[in-house]
């Protein structure tokens, strides 16, 4: 089930979208995490630190898209979020700045896919 933090505009409320997303992966048995929102206009950006050592961004616009980035790819974060969001990531690729980036699509997302391609993304790879 989507998160309704991920489903509906919500009002641009840094608050209001922390705690959202806080409770909706300690809902899901991921008490170890912690999120701070950057920007509550969309695109919503917010930091996040996985039991105290490992960072991570995210940045979404509601039912369009969904972005995870990492310094190293995290098979337990990725676990975390495709359960918290409902479905499993699209692809996953290396920006320039060496960091990991994994999408997720509400929709156009074999276009997605296909201008990843096109644009020559390092190390992608589909994951569903």
């Amino acid at each position: 089930m989507t998160p309704y933090w991920f489903a509906k505009k919500l009002p641009a409320s840094r608050h209001g979208i922390e705690n959202a997303v806080r409770l909706a992966f300690w809902a899901g048995g991921f008490a170890d995490m912690w999120i701070t929102c950057n920007d509550a206009e969309a695109p919503i950006k917010c930091q996040g630190l996985w039991k105290s050592t490992e960072s991570f961004t995210m940045e979404w616009v509601p039912m369009d898209y969904f972005l995870l980035r990492m310094k190293q790819p995290k098979e337990e974060i990725l676990t975390a979020f495709e359960r918290v969001l409902g479905h499993r990531a699209l692809v996953a690729y290396r920006e320039a700045n060496g960091e990991v980036v994994v999408e997720w699509r509400a929709r156009g997302a074999a276009a997605r896919y296909e201008e990843l391609e096109r644009a020559g993304a390092k190390e992608l790879e589909r994951l569903s």
